[in-house]
């Protein structure tokens, strides 16, 4: 009931729904509507009681809504699983591989163990953020596992565009309003017995934060799209066209194995090209300058110090801000 109670209550946002009103639509009690809210008020996700009835603290995507803008002919279709909260969805999908299906998606309101890159722990505060997970098991042996964090960046990038606001990709996998992080994506594959069995993409998207909801470590360098647009922020759209895009762009690169369409999109709206940044691969730090993005996904860059042009495969790139915030 839960995912299904949530659709309707986010329905009616921000007003609330009389707890008469929810007993005849899901033909129950008032007694079992409450459990329910209960329920989920226990997990974390805030609920207000008004008059009888009961209002979202701010909306919340759900099953139901996804599929009321779902139009894939895989991702999302062969199997859509939501999750209250849970350690990672990365973690399930490795510990129940066998189960799940090529395409599936699963989606979190919170990960008490989410993270990103370079082991960093993914701030994920329960209802307010999206973390959310697709599974890929059918690929050509001739596809770069590599430049599957672009192609999803890319999805991402034309999908949170949709909303008006001007989102850029910091190489590899960060999405950026205003130079600050509103999203990233974590590409990891699985092997058995040295023989690759499957590839999960995570993303995270910041939605419905404030500012003091995000530790105060990452206060200037976050944002959330609630933040962006001035308005809670309605997910359940935005997630079935990341999974249309993403569909497209996996698709065609399936078959023609030519990353330019998604590449393309990574150079166009990149936050890093023409940009003086910091390098970081283990210990050393080097500032270079950005020239583009090759063919192979690579990041093509000249070092300020000895001029000398190099290609970057996987490194941590630091952009600064005029306040001189690295991010």
């Amino acid at each position: 009931m839960h995912s299904h109670l949530i659709f309707q209550l986010n329905k009616q946002f921000p007003n609330p729904v009389p707890t008469e009103t929810l007993s005849q639509q899901f033909n129950c009690s008032a007694t079992e509507i409450t459990e329910a809210v209960e329920e989920l008020r226990a997990l974390g996700l805030v609920i207000h009681s008004y008059n009888s009835g009961f209002q979202l603290a701010s909306p919340l995507y759900s099953i139901p809504g996804i599929k009321t803008y779902l139009n894939t002919q895989t991702f999302g279709t062969q199997g859509l699983y939501l999750f209250e909260t849970i350690d990672s969805t990365h973690t399930y999908v490795s510990n129940n591989l066998s189960t799940i299906d090529h395409g599936s998606v699963l989606l979190a309101y919170s990960q008490t163990a989410g993270r990103g890159r370079r082991g960093r722990k993914w701030s994920s505060p329960i209802g307010k953020s999206l973390s959310l997970s697709i599974v890929l098991k059918e690929f050509s042996a001739d596809m770069k596992p590599t430049l599957l964090t672009q192609l999803t960046a890319a999805a991402l990038q034309q999908a949170l565009s949709e909303t008006g606001l001007p989102v850029a990709i910091k190489w590899p996998n960060d999405l950026l309003i205003n130079r600050r992080k509103v999203a990233g994506v974590l590409t990891e594959a699985m092997f058995e017995r040295q023989v690759l069995q499957a590839i999960t993409i995570g993303i995270g998207i910041n939605l419905n934060q404030s500012q003091s909801d995000f530790p105060t470590e990452i206060h200037t360098k976050a944002t959330s799209l609630a933040l962006e647009t001035e308005s809670p922020f309605f997910a359940d759209k935005l997630i079935a066209q990341f999974l249309q895009y993403f569909e497209q762009f996996y698709q065609d690169y399936q078959q023609s194995l030519d990353p330019e369409p998604f590449l393309s999109i990574c150079r166009q709206e990149s936050a890093v090209i023409g940009e003086i940044v910091t390098v970081v691969q283990g210990d050393k730090r080097r500032d270079v300058e950005v020239l583009g993005i090759e063919a192979t996904g690579e990041l093509l860059v000249r070092d300020l110090s000895s001029q000398e042009q190099m290609t970057l495969i996987s490194s941590e790139v630091s952009l600064r801000n005029p306040d001189g915030s690295y991010i």
